[in-house]
């Protein structure tokens, strides 16, 4: 036998593991689906459907049904965290995916991501068409200004001025947002933010993260992560506490 075939041998018994790790995985998930009805006994089986689904992870082709299927044995399983970051891992391959794209947003609102720094007009409208309707008043304050005199000019100069202020802010918001976006997520329970990177630091004063809350990570002593989150909070977590999107 030469190195060649001895090579290829090795090779292929990852790829057997995986796909065993596979077929278990969905039979796992399909026995849970049979119970469904029965949460204490459904339960289980969804739990041991995700581990199967995290060893043939990497392995085995990752097509959006994969994703799918991971994302779901995760959510039943009772880990949001780690669903929400597999229907992530899924967009990145296929960001137009409209199921992939279901259950992330889905799961952002079952979590409820810490994004209550922004005004609810903000994140129903969006950035574009706030900027868009700033552009307009700003269009209207500057006829205003030309066209007319005495108090409507006055007043089409603070409309302009308004508008200029409105869409700098508007700008640094959304990119506020993009920068926090799941850069980190917190796990699988409520988590504190510490004073330091030591377990004998007192907590941060304030209410525990819920799981799934976005995070960003600021810098990190070794199993320690300095972390801030989108309504300005900072502290100090350890690594097994949060789940790092390392794919951005």
């Amino acid at each position: 036998m030469n190195h060649g075939m001895l090579v290829c041998i090795c090779l292929a018994f990852p790829c057997q593991h995986a796909q065993e790790d596979f077929d278990q995985a969905r039979d796992f998930y399909n026995q849970g689906l049979a119970l469904k009805n029965d949460a204490a006994q459904a339960t289980p089986f969804f739990k041991e459907s995700s581990k199967a689904f995290r060893k043939c992870a990497g392995h085995l082709p990752e097509t959006p049904s994969f994703f799918r299927e991971w994302a779901a044995a995760e959510l039943l399983a009772a880990n949001p965290a780690h669903a929400l970051m597999v229907s992530h891992q899924g967009l990145r391959l296929y960001p137009c995916d409209s199921q992939l794209l279901k259950i992330s947003h889905w799961l952002k609102q079952e979590l409820e991501l810490d994004i209550r720094g922004f005004p609810a007009s903000f994140k129903v409208l969006g950035s574009r068409n706030i900027i868009a309707l700033l552009g307009v008043f700003n269009l209207i304050g500057w006829v205003a200004v030309f066209l007319v005199r005495g108090r409507l000019r006055k007043l089409g100069l603070f409309l302009v001025c308004g508008c200029m202020l409105g869409a700098g802010a508007v700008i640094q918001k959304s990119e506020d947002m993009q920068n926090i976006a799941f850069k980190a997520i917190v796990a699988e329970k409520p988590l504190f933010l510490k004073v330091g990177n030591d377990p004998s630091y007192p907590d941060h004063s304030g209410p525990a993260l819920k799981p799934g809350t976005a995070i960003k990570v600021l810098d990190h002593q070794g199993d320690w992560f300095l972390v801030s989150t989108i309504t300005g909070r900072f502290g100090w977590v350890m690594s097994r506490d949060i789940l790092i999107d390392w794919g951005n």
